[in-house]
């Protein structure tokens, strides 16, 4: 970590003293707030995110990871990211250059993307950003034409990738002809395929998916020197939860993952490996407090129910519930847990009809100016901000407890010292190539 990298993060994040923690300062906030001052507003923990990088080096040593932008894009992050080594997985010239303009290397970043306007991949080249990923020939033609001397990766085609096979199992199937023929028709073009990728997203997350995608990964490369091309890099995406008390820990998926590598890339086979972590970087790390602005009540066969307007709603920080159909709303009120709880319905402050933020939860009964408290909410709550009715974003302070700032400062030197990898066009931290 350089000392130009710490003064950028400390421009954005403040530090907090002694035994200062951010739930302290969330506390501080609900209690400083007068009745009718009571903006929904954010605390972001940077502490988390240095946290969670420990955590994955701890359980995939030999695997860089590469945030992926796209989740939480604000300068805090990614400053704080730039701090403790991690690359960045970029999906648009916008994001490349926020990148960069936080004091990140070109060689730290992937254009992770496999399907880019023209522009961008003119953008990228001219930036230094050499690295992207493809998936179909019309991508391997663009690219040819626009920036001939790229390192390419191919994001492994699939065939019905989240296809139900059964009324509860679901499987994916790699199709191998078609990432044949690519690799064909690459080299046709004279353009040079460095690597593999596969990508899972959150919402569809099996174990299995990461186990079964390595081993065909192994197939692909085997084959690939058949064709005289020879692949050096493995890119194993996303698709690792950031949630605290998840269902499955980091840790347990990790060690899954762990020894589909080490089973089918064991160390010396000369295979580099790296993955887009964004969620996990980021979700836990944030924590919204909305208020209640108007309550109405229902009864029907003699059981009352309740709906809560909040000063929030998706189309602001609970944008995720309208697309993804996983996310779940977990709403902490701040009453006792023994109160007697009622069937809820939280909705937002626009006047949109949609704009229904949960159903169907449980809560003690609340009134107007009460708070709740979402945990978990790092992941794509603060890129897909709208100002739907005029309404502005809530605000967020970034902050770090002091013992999170101490231990940054001692991390490993193989962890901020930065290599090449062979012809990848990529750097990573130098403890990830020692243990490959």
């Amino acid at each position: 970590m350089t000392h130009a990298a710490t003064n950028a993060m400390l421009k954005t994040v403040t530090l907090l003293k002694g035994n200062v923690t951010s739930a302290d300062i969330l506390e501080g906030k609900l209690n400083a707030m007068l009745q009718d001052e009571r903006d929904a507003f954010i605390v972001a923990d940077m502490g988390e995110i240095l946290h969670k990088h420990l955590r994955w080096h701890e359980a995939l040593p030999r695997v860089a990871p590469f945030y992926a932008v796209k989740y939480n894009d604000k300068p805090p992050v990614i400053r704080t990211l730039a701090c403790l080594g991690a690359g960045f997985d970029c999906t648009s010239k916008n994001e490349i250059d926020l990148v960069l303009q936080n004091g990140v290397i070109p060689e730290r970043i992937i254009f992770g993307n496999p399907c880019k306007k023209a522009s961008h991949i003119k953008h990228a080249a001219a930036r230094g950003v050499h690295t992207m990923v493809f998936d179909c020939e019309d991508e391997l033609e663009k690219v040819a034409r626009i920036h001939p001397t790229a390192r390419l990766v191919l994001r492994i085609p699939t065939t019905s990738e989240f296809e139900l096979s059964s009324e509860n199992e679901r499987n994916f199937k790699v199709d191998m002809k078609l990432s044949m023929n690519l690799l064909l028709t690459a080299k046709r073009l004279g353009l040079n395929v460095i690597g593999l990728s596969f990508h899972f997203p959150s919402s569809s997350y099996f174990v299995k998916f990461f186990v079964q995608a390595i081993i065909e990964a192994r197939s692909i490369v085997e084959m690939a020197k058949k064709l005289e091309i020879s692949l050096k890099l493995l890119d194993i995406g996303g698709g690792f939860h950031g949630k605290v008390n998840g269902v499955e820990t980091f840790e347990e998926v990790a060690l899954k993952v762990k020894e589909a590598l080490d089973t089918n890339f064991p160390k010396g086979s000369n295979i580099h490996m790296i993955a887009e972590p964004g969620r996990y970087y980021v979700q836990s790390a944030i924590t919204l407090a909305a208020n209640i602005i108007a309550k109405k009540s229902e009864t029907t066969d003699g059981k009352c129910s309740f709906m809560y307007f909040l000063n929030d709603g998706i189309y602001s920080s609970f944008f995720g519930v309208m697309y993804n159909r996983c996310t779940v709303i977990k709403p902490l009120s701040l009453k006792g847990e023994n109160e007697v709880t009622f069937q809820s319905t939280l909705w937002g402050h626009t006047c949109a009809g949609g704009d229904c933020i949960a159903k169907n939860c449980f809560l003690p009964e609340l009134s107007t100016g009460d708070w709740l408290i979402f945990k978990n909410m790092g992941a794509y709550s603060m890129t897909t901000w709208s100002m739907f009715n005029g309404y502005s974003p809530p605000e967020c302070e970034f902050v770090m407890a002091q013992n999170d700032w101490e231990t940054l400062q001692i991390l490993p030197e193989a962890m901020k010292t930065f290599v090449p990898l062979e012809d990848t066009g990529l750097h990573v931290p130098l403890c990830c190539v020692q243990k490959s």
